[in-house]
């Protein structure tokens, strides 16, 4: 039997446990409301201080985050100079951090520039990049050589409606490059020390493209693409529109320090993409998309019975999700608007995309493991990450332009073009 006193000890810690318990639960669910939205991060209450961890702000672009694992709200945000209040009535800590800037938060600035963007139509472009690949263990499994750092150009047109653009790639391969061992002869042969031109245009629902060393333009027709998935949707979007499946991903707008540039005082809005925000954004523009009726609008013939095609569009919808789950972004933008015209005239870019291929590999295997009898000839120990690096730093200008395009009147399709190359090398 217990005594007495027990009895009670046990009744006064049983009511104290209970007393607790609406608090402890509240605990849970306390929010953190980031410039006016709510924020997807866990807060933990610790001797009546608020904590956040440090993986769940890492998205917040511009934000020094250290290298503590765990970090005081307050402290955090006001040591950067934001602003930073508790809400008792619904247990929400409101944080106020690079959120406005002049007459304008950051979500409305964005707004703003992308409406007269819209209501300009028209702007050229120019800018360059850099991208580098990384793929030491592909390289090291079938003897392939480093890829050499590759330097690009790009200058065009674009108009909003109706929707066309022209783009003018050159690629600017590298003399003398250090990865691959060949002599400067093998080097000239394969293309480097050249420039490599590449130009695009969209126009009429269809695509020209003319490739390096051509004087002829190939014509891709976008007829029958609707049926793929909902191109329209995604060419006439709202600024509204784009910056709520932005917030929705995650995509978070903040102000970074003002600029002065070539005379002209512009604000800095800067965003960042990691690999959560990736998969979302994909997978809203790819979710009705239908690789057979994409296969079909290309123009390739295909004698798939309808039970097949959705067969194969089920394996293709298991491969996307695969790739995605397995990508993993380091995407950075920093983007610089005018102060008086509240145009968009410089935007900076950083991107590193890891991608997993052995996983890629490996779950395709298993796939379509009915069909495959031979393993991959992957060693277990060995990684397969291909890394991709991209720096880019691009100008808009002359809003309003008229839009100008190449001479596309000798445009043949991809089938013709074929043709012709098939008939030159029986002259030959």
């Amino acid at each position: 039997m217990f005594s007495k006193r027990t009895i009670v000890k046990f009744l006064a810690v049983l009511l104290v446990m209970l007393l607790a318990a609406p608090a402890a639960f509240a605990q849970d669910q306390v929010k953190l409301i980031f410039n006016g939205r709510e924020y997807p991060a866990i807060i933990i209450l610790k001797d009546g201080v608020s904590y956040v961890s440090a993986e769940a702000v890492r998205k917040i672009p511009g934000l020094e985050i250290g290298d503590e694992a765990l970090l005081p709200v307050r402290k955090l945000f006001e040591s950067q100079g934001g602003e930073v209040t508790w809400d008792g009535d619904n247990w929400q800590i409101i944080v106020s951090w690079r959120e406005k800037a002049g007459d304008y938060t950051a979500d409305e600035l964005v707004l703003e520039y992308s409406e007269r963007l819209k209501e300009v139509s028209s702007y050229k472009l120019k800018g360059s990049h850099v991208i580098e690949f990384e793929a030491d263990g592909i390289k090291n499994l079938i003897g392939m050589p480093g890829m050499p750092k590759m330097n690009f150009s790009i200058e065009g047109v674009y108009q909003c409606d109706p929707m066309a653009m022209y783009i003018k790639q050159t690629m600017e391969m590298p003399q003398n490059p250090d990865e691959l061992e060949s002599s400067p002869e093998e080097l000239e042969a394969l293309g480097f020390g050249q420039k490599i031109v590449t130009e695009m245009v969209w126009l009429d629902n269809a695509i020209y493209q003319k490739g390096p060393g051509q004087d002829q333009w190939i014509v891709q027709s976008l007829e029958g693409l609707e049926e793929t998935f909902d191109l329209d949707k995604f060419m006439q979007i709202s600024p509204q529109q784009s910056l709520e499946m932005m917030n929705k991903a995650g995509v978070i707008n903040v102000f970074g320090e003002d600029v002065e540039k070539d005379g002209q005082q512009y604000y800095t809005i800067k965003n960042y993409i990691d690999s959560d925000s990736y998969r979302k954004l994909a997978g809203e523009i790819l979710k009705d998309f239908d690789i057979m009726a994409f296969i079909g609008a290309m123009g390739a013939q295909s004698t798939v019975d309808p039970q097949e095609a959705e067969e194969f569009n089920a394996v293709f919808e298991k491969m996307l999700d695969i790739i995605l789950n397995n990508i993993n972004i380091d995407y950075h933008i920093d983007t610089l608007v005018n102060k008086e015209t509240l145009l968009p005239d410089y935007m900076s870019v950083d991107l590193i995309m890891k991608l997993d291929l052995k996983q890629i590999l490996l779950a395709a295997q298993a796939l379509t493991s009915e069909e495959q009898t031979e393993e991959l000839p992957i060693p277990p120990e060995m990684d397969l990450n291909i890394v991709i690096k991209l720096t880019g730093d691009y100008q808009y200008y002359d809003y309003g332009t008229k839009l100008e395009l190449p001479d596309l009147s000798n445009a043949i399709s991809q089938e013709e073009y074929i043709q012709q190359l098939m008939e030159q090398a029986e002259e030959q």
